[in-house]
This record gives C-alpha cells, sequence and structure tokens, in this order.
C-alpha cells in the first residue's frame, strides 16, 4: 500500500509544473519600480518652451533632469539584462545538479524495490520469521522487517522532494526567462524615448547656442542675487548663534564674557552653543542622513544640483548652487524634512511675495526658498513633513522651490542628506 501511494504522489508531481518566482527577479523588479515611478510622474513637469530665454532655459533644465532619470533607467534595465543571464546561468547549473540527484534517487529506490519485492510475499516473510533459531532472533527479523520497510518509503519520499524540487526550478527558469524578454522590451521601449528626448534637447541648446552672449550675462545676474542672498542667510546665522550663545553664557553667569561674543572680532563663527533637547536633535537628524523625506509634495524634477551646474550643451556657461532646485507640480507645498523650529522668516529682496522659511534641528538648518501662502511663522515648532506653504508659481506657470541645508553656516550638499 506504501509504495502504491508513493507511486500516485510521484506521477502527480512529473506531471505539475510549479510557478516559481525567481526571487533576485523580484528584487531588481522592486528596485526599478521606484526609478519608474518616478520617470512617469515627472514627465507632466515637462513644459513647452517658449520664445524668451528664461522660458527656454527652464525647459533645458527640467528636459536634462527627465534625460538623466531616463538614462538611468536604461542603464538599469541593461543591468538587469545582464543579471537575469547570469541567474539563467545559475539555475540551469542547479537543474543539472538536481538532475543528476533524482537519477540517484531513482536507482536507489529501485533497487530497493527489487529486493523488497523478491522479499514481500506473505511466505517469503512468514519463512524469514520461522526460520529464526530463537525466539529472540524472530523478533530482531520482525523489527528488521518493518525497518526496512519505512527505510524504502522514505526513499520513496526523498524521490518525491527531489522532484518537487526539480519541477520548482525549471519553473522558475522558464519565470526568468520570460522576464529576460519582458526586461528587453522594456529597454528598446525605454532608449526609444531617451533618444527622443535627447533629439528634443538638442534642438532646444540649437536654439539656445544663438542666444549664449544673452545666457551668459542672464546667469551672472542671476549668480550675483544667489550669492547675495546666501551671504544674508549667513548673516541671520552668524546673528542667530551670537544671540543664543550670548543668551547660554548669561544663563551660565557670564554675561561679560556674553556681551563680548556679540561684537565682531575677526575671528571664525562660533558654533551654536546646544542644549541637551538641541544635542539630541542634532544627533536624531545626522542618524537619519540619507534617509530625509523629499521636502516638496508631489511628483518632483531635480533641475539644479549643489555644487557648480553646467548648462547643457552650452561652452562655459555654468553657476554655483549652495542647495537644489526641485520643481514640483502646480499648488505643490513645501514641507519639513525633519522636527524643528521655525528660526527665521524674510521676504526674497528681488521676488515680492517670495518667501524664505528656515528652520532649525539642533545645530542644523533647512532653508526653503520661493514659498508663498505660508502656513507656518517664527518660532513654530514643525514635524517632518508638516507643511510650510505653497512653492510659488513663476511667470510660465513653473513651481521650483530651492532647498539648502546648513550646518551652523557651513553649506551641506543636500543630495547626501535627502532620499531624492
Amino acid at each position: 500500500m506504501n509504495r502504491l501511494l508513493v507511486f500516485f504522489a510521484l506521477s502527480f508531481l512529473l506531471a505539475t509544473a510549479y510557478g516559481q518566482t525567481n526571487p533576485k527577479v523580484a528584487e531588481m523588479e522592486s528596485q526599478r519600480s521606484k526609478l519608474e515611478q518616478q520617470i512617469s510622474e515627472s514627465k507632466q513637469l515637462l513644459t513647452t518652451a517658449e520664445k524668451d530665454t528664461e522660458s527656454q532655459l527652464q525647459a533645458l533644465s527640467a528636459l536634462t533632469a527627465q534625460i538623466k532619470k531616463q538614462q538611468q533607467l536604461v542603464d538599469r534595465l541593461d543591468a538587469d539584462v545582464r543579471a537575469t543571464d547570469r541567474e539563467i546561468k545559475s539555475i540551469g547549473e542547479q537543474i543539472t545538479t538536481l538532475q543528476a540527484e533524482l537519477d540517484r534517487c531513482r536507482e536507489h529506490y529501485a533497487h530497493a524495490l527489487r529486493l523488497m519485492t523478491a522479499k514481500n510475499s506473505f511466505e517469503n516473510r512468514l519463512m524469514f520469521l520461522l526460520s529464526a533459531d530463537s525466539f529472540n532472533q524472530m523478533v530482531r527479523r520482525l523489527r528488521y522487517l518493518r525497518e526496512y520497510s519505512t527505510y524504502q518509503q522514505k526513499q520513496g519520499e526523498e524521490l518525491m522532494a527531489k522532484q518537487e524540487e526539480l519541477n520548482a526550478k525549471r519553473a522558475e527558469l522558464e519565470h526568468t526567462r520570460k522576464a529576460k524578454q519582458a526586461l528587453l522590451a522594456k529597454r528598446i521601449a525605454e532608449k526609444k524615448e531617451l533618444d527622443l528626448r535627447k533629439a528634443e534637447q538638442q534642438k532646444l541648446v540649437g536654439s539656445l547656442k544663438k542666444k549664449q552672449k544673452e545666457i551668459r550675462d542672464r546667469i551672472a545676474r542671476q549668480q550675483k542675487e544667489r550669492n547675495k542672498l546666501n551671504e544674508e542667510i549667513n548673516r541671520i546665522i552668524e546673528a542667530e548663534i551670537a544671540a543664543r550663545n550670548a543668551e547660554q553664557q548669561k544663563a551660565e553667569g557670564k554675561a561679560d564674557e556674553a556681551s563680548a561674543s556679540t561684537q565682531p572680532s575677526g575671528k571664525a563663527m562660533p558654533a551654536y552653543r546646544q542644549n541637551a533637547a538641541d544635542k539630541k536633535l542634532s544627533g536624531s537628524f545626522e542618524s537619519n542622513k540619507g534617509r530625509l523625506p523629499v521636502p516638496i509634495t508631489g511628483p518632483y524634477l531635480v533641475t539644479s544640483h549643489y555644487g557648480v551646474n553646467y548648462v547643457e550643451g552650452l561652452k562655459n556657461v555654468k553657476y554655483n548652487n549652495n542647495g537644489v532646485d526641485i520643481r514640483g507640480q502646480q499648488n505643490c507645498q513645501a514641507r519639513a524634512v525633519f522636527d524643528g523650529t521655525v528660526s527665521f522668516i524674510f521676504e526674497h529682496p528681488q521676488i515680492q511675495g517670495s518667501y524664505i522659511v528656515m528652520i532649525r534641528h539642533g545645530q542644523y538648518i533647512s532653508a526653503y526658498f520661493n514659498l508663498t501662502s505660508l502656513k507656518v511663522k517664527k518660532g513654530d515648532k514643525v514635524k517632518t513633513n508638516e507643511p510650510l506653504g505653497l512653492v510659488r508659481p513663476d511667470a510660465s506657470g513653473n513651481c521650483t522651490m530651492q532647498f539648502q541645508l546648513r550646518k551652523d553656516t557651513q553649506s551641506l550638499n543636500p543630495e547626501q542628506w535627502v532620499a531624492l
């Protein structure tokens, strides 16, 4: 009866294919899906360039950012295809090994069946028991027959397990091959779209090259404005640090030192004196480096990066950015990247109705530029992801916010801190 059950179970396994998702393929799909979603969402942020230079420059920066994302996806797809090829080869080798193990299991099981068939008739078992020299030997022979029957059953179960594992690997191989075909098809489609974006970019660059001197002068003026604004922010931070340190020293009974510390000395600015709560907040902020949330709601494109930026296709046209410029959709909001206190709010000197909000996180400061319809005021306590205000649209309707990070007055690269 046991052999009959094993036979039917084995026949069922041989006839059944197991749908198996390869874990590495699933992991690659998961890693790629975030990038694909960002590209899909950010397509709506691409604008049609008008004839004016500013509109064309903005369209170029958005298009360049989108091309960078698209190129990342194509590169990821290429890497995934190569990884899938390696996985297919690995699964093939595993199948070869499993097949060899299954063949050995079948040989052992067939041998056990032949032996059992020779001994398994009622007469043979009875004669085997009755020919014992003593009662104790008869008991031992009976135990032997039972143990051999159990051994035979275990061999049948091992055979079924190997067949099941082999079926699963074959199904996994088939799934991985199909995944590779899907990757190749997606790669072709994404590469085609990337080429179209690049052609559009080159057309726009060709138009802007005719205005290169005008663009260079415009960017130089904008750089001066950026520098003045950054100097103003540094002045605000220095004044805040001086006032805070004076307050702390006065509380410690050092009023004379506090008075002296507020006077310009020509030396490096002292660090922000932290109390226990500040130190805890600073430590928590530091521990979230690389994981801070995006400071804008909805789909977004990073159109300008930290440090020196070059205008695509234009020779020696560059500018320096102390933060990152992030373009969002209409009515998008700025949001706090971490718990903190609104330390200062001021209006942009050259743009009426455009506000800069500064939030202190212990020794760190986050700054959000080009906001309107503010939801916070100086002194407010804010939580991570709490809305601060709308990102102000420009004349073309584009909503772009600059985001900066500082440790005291030291500028930090937001792309090392925020999960952009």
